[in-house]
């Protein structure tokens, strides 16, 4: 195969193929740069509070001694979004425990697309 003649034919479909490869990998590079940006927003949370993520409703719920909160995805039933929390990754229906309900930081993941929320009692 190595001491096979290299013929026209051969070398245009090894250029096409490295320039479609190429072509890919450059327009996964730039889709990828354009997704990472992290949207912010603030909630005034006393016992629970609503946001809105990708066309989606979130509500936040802090238990009854504020020691823990979780995040619920509203308009869909199944939640497979993530909640990160002082650098741990949680499902996004499970309570989390904070060490102040007074005032906490957590982000929600939906697929590439993040939000950071900024909770406070006040």
């Amino acid at each position: 195969m190595a001491a096979e003649k290299l013929t026209k034919g051969r070398l245009i479909q090894i250029i096409v193929t490295f320039a479609v490869l190429i072509a890919a990998f450059t327009w996964r590079t730039i889709e990828h740069s354009d997704n990472n940006s992290m949207s912010e927003t603030s909630c005034i949370a006393v016992d629970s509070c609503r946001f809105e993520f990708n066309s989606s409703d979130y509500l936040l719920e802090l238990d009854a001694e504020k020691t823990a909160f979780r995040v619920t995805r509203m308009s869909k039933p199944e939640n497979d979004d993530f909640v990160e929390y002082q650098g741990e990754s949680h499902h996004i229906s499970e309570f989390i425990a904070v060490d102040s309900s007074s005032q906490f930081t957590f982000i929600v993941r939906n697929y590439e697309q993040a939000l950071r929320v900024n909770v406070n009692d006040k």
